[in-house]
C-alpha cells in the first residue's frame, strides 16, 4: 500500500509550534496575575496585623509618634493596594487578550488537522475502491478462464 503523504505537513507543524509558543505566553500570563493577587493578599494581611497592633496598644499609654507611624505606614499600604489593584486588572486583560490568542492558533491547528484527516480518509477509500476493482478484475479472468477449460 501506498503511504499516505500529507503536503501541507510543514504548514501544520508550524501551526503546532505557534499553539505552544501562545500556550507559554498564556502560562506566563497566568503566573503574572497569579503572582499579584497573592501581593495584594499580602499586603490585605500585612494591614490586618497593623491595624490589630495598634488596637493592642490603645490599651496602654498612648505615644503620638507610633500612632503618626502607623497611620503613615496604612496609607502607604492603602497606596500600594490600589496600584497593585490596577496592576492586577491590567494583567488580567494582557492575560485574556493571549488566551484569545491561543484560542485562534489552536483554531488554526485543528482546521490543518481536520483537512489532513479528510485528505487521509479520501486516500485510503480510493485506494480501497482500486484494491476491489483490481480483485474483481482478477475474479472475473479468473471465472472465465476456469469457464474455457
Amino acid at each position: 500500500m501506498k503511504k499516505f503523504r500529507y503536503r501541507l505537513e510543514p504548514v501544520l507543524k508550524v501551526k503546532a509550534h505557534v499553539e505552544k509558543q501562545r500556550q507559554k505566553e498564556h502560562a506566563v500570563a497566568l503566573q503574572q496575575v497569579y503572582l499579584q493577587k497573592e501581593k495584594l493578599a499580602s499586603i490585605s494581611s500585612e494591614r490586618e496585623q497593623t491595624c490589630e497592633q495598634q488596637r493592642q496598644r490603645l490599651t496602654g499609654p498612648l505615644r503620638p509618634h507610633q500612632l503618626l507611624a502607623a497611620s503613615r505606614y496604612l496609607v502607604k499600604l492603602k497606596r500600594d493596594t490600589i496600584t497593585g489593584s490596577e496592576l492586577l486588572r491590567g494583567l488580567e486583560r494582557e492575560a485574556e487578550v493571549r488566551r484569545m490568542r491561543l484560542v485562534e492558533a489552536t483554531k488554526q491547528k485543528k482546521i490543518h488537522e481536520k483537512l489532513k484527516d479528510r485528505l487521509q480518509h479520501r486516500f485510503i477509500s480510493e485506494f480501497e475502491e482500486k484494491e476491489k476493482k483490481e480483485l474483481d478484475e482478477i475474479a472475473v479472468s479468473g471465472y472465465s478462464f476456469r469457464k474455457r477449460v
